[in-house]
């Protein structure tokens, strides 16, 4: 089914200029959003509109039982000039998967492709001019029942925008080992990108800053002693051979990181042993300690991939190498997947 889009542009827009050295990231949005409702079991018809404020009720259902899921992709533009989304389908297959979680309504593929690109194109000033940095799209799909009562909302609201990006973190990382908070428990919603799971964090996030870190790593909720993600991205390390560790997703405690797929795609394909399972957090600190593990990072969709140089755990900072090659090699490839000279599967890239 095709889905036309009610397309209302800025009568007079605002001459955009972008000082892509000096971007922060998240701060800047597009001039355009797109909006679809949701009510009586069906999808209404899309609009794009220039970018307001949303107006809410105060009993609005997603504001007091947490109704509300939102994904994270971008797009890019090679020194060619072409215009490509990375990973369009499997990124609405996730957004799906939470909605599924959370009894919220499937949000058809067609829609949400038509509202992705149509937006893009209409905000094409905010491309780069090359991969170094991207257009971030953010879909949020949240309840609007003005209600107070634990129950699916029968309403819903999906909304895109975009916000030009550089880099998440200004360079390598510390983590703090989070010991005494749980992100994710088994049979919970560690697997989905629901909005309560990143404030959930943010005290860990306070006690890491504490600690000169920017990331906490969080550990399995039953054990604590597995080690499952940091705060913003999925978790990866280097043993000697090299060996590929990041830790399994068996649990359904671990976001399923697209750039973590890419990433175990692309080591693979260099024919470096791969391995999801289980990591204990001592294996991690007695390999830094022995020599054995080599480096660590974390991948995700702002982030990209980060190296993680050091790891705050039981009072002391347990620090790896300063150079960390195996990260940069994928990143390397990650970006030549983008570039188009690293072939990739045919469905990651939607072209503009």
């Amino acid at each position: 089914m095709k889905w036309p889009v009610i397309i209302e542009r800025q009568t007079e827009p605002e001459a955009l200029t972008l000082d892509w050295a000096n971007l922060p990231f998240g701060r800047v949005f597009s001039r355009h959003c797109a909006l679809a409702r949701y009510d009586a079991a069906q999808w209404e018809a899309p609009t794009i509109r220039p970018m307001q404020e949303l107006a809410l009720h105060p009993g609005t259902s997603a504001l007091h039982y947490g109704q509300a899921i939102f994904e994270g992709l971008k797009a890019y533009r090679r020194r060619d000039g072409t215009r490509l989304v990375f990973r369009l389908r499997d990124h609405y297959e996730r957004l799906n998967r939470s909605a599924r979680r959370l009894v919220m309504p499937k949000v058809p593929w067609e829609l949400f492709q038509e509202l992705v690109l149509a937006l893009l194109r209409i905000e094409e000033p905010l491309f780069p001019p090359d991969l170094s940095h991207a257009v971030y799209v953010r879909p949020l799909l949240f309840a609007t029942d003005p209600w107070l009562g634990v129950r699916p909302s029968d309403t819903y609201l999906l909304v895109i925008y975009l916000t030009p990006v550089g880099s998440y973190y200004e360079g390598p990382v510390r983590a703090y080992v989070e010991t005494e908070m749980s992100r994710a428990a088994p049979g919970g919603t560690g697997s989905i990108k629901m909005a309560g799971n990143y404030a959930a964090a943010l005290l860990s996030g306070q006690k890491a800053k504490a600690h000169h870190c920017q990331v906490s790593l969080w550990l399995d909720a039953v054990e604590r002693q597995w080690v499952e993600e940091y705060s913003t991205m999925n978790a990866f390390f280097v043993f000697r051979g090299p060996v590929i560790v990041t830790p399994s997703l068996e649990r359904g405690t671990i976001l399923p990181g697209i750039t973590r797929d890419t990433l175990l795609y692309l080591a693979r394909r260099r024919g470096w042993t791969v391995e999801e399972r289980d990591l204990a957090i001592e294996e991690v600190v007695q390999g830094i300690a022995e020599g054995r593990l080599l480096e660590a990072f974390g991948t995700g969709t702002a982030a990209t991939i980060m190296p993680v140089q050091a790891f705050w755990y039981q009072g002391k900072l347990w620090e790896l190498p300063p150079e960390a090659p195996y990260a940069q090699m994928l990143r390397a490839d990650y970006y030549s997947l983008l570039d188009g000279t690293l072939p990739a599967p045919p469905e990651w890239i939607t072209l503009l």
